[in-house]
């Protein structure tokens, strides 16, 4: 009977060990996915900072052609 307790012991520990893991392995997924998608939004932000700085250039570039054509 002893045995018995002991094993189930054992086993109870081990499944906590596991919930335990599991849960902390979602949190760590779930951090790197929010770090993924602050990644893609910096680089949409960044992108189209440039777009408006190259369409902003490339306007004055057109004014200038145009005014001296």
């Amino acid at each position: 009977m002893e045995i018995l307790y002991f094993s189930s012991g054992i086993l109870t520990v081990a499944l906590i060990y596991v919930v335990v893991g599991v849960f902390k392995l979602r949190q760590q997924v779930q951090h790197l996915s929010n770090g993924v998608d602050d990644v893609h939004r910096r680089i949409d932000n960044d992108v189209d900072e440039l777009y408006r700085t190259l369409d902003s250039r490339l306007d004055k570039l057109e004014n200038r052609l145009t005014k001296n054509s």
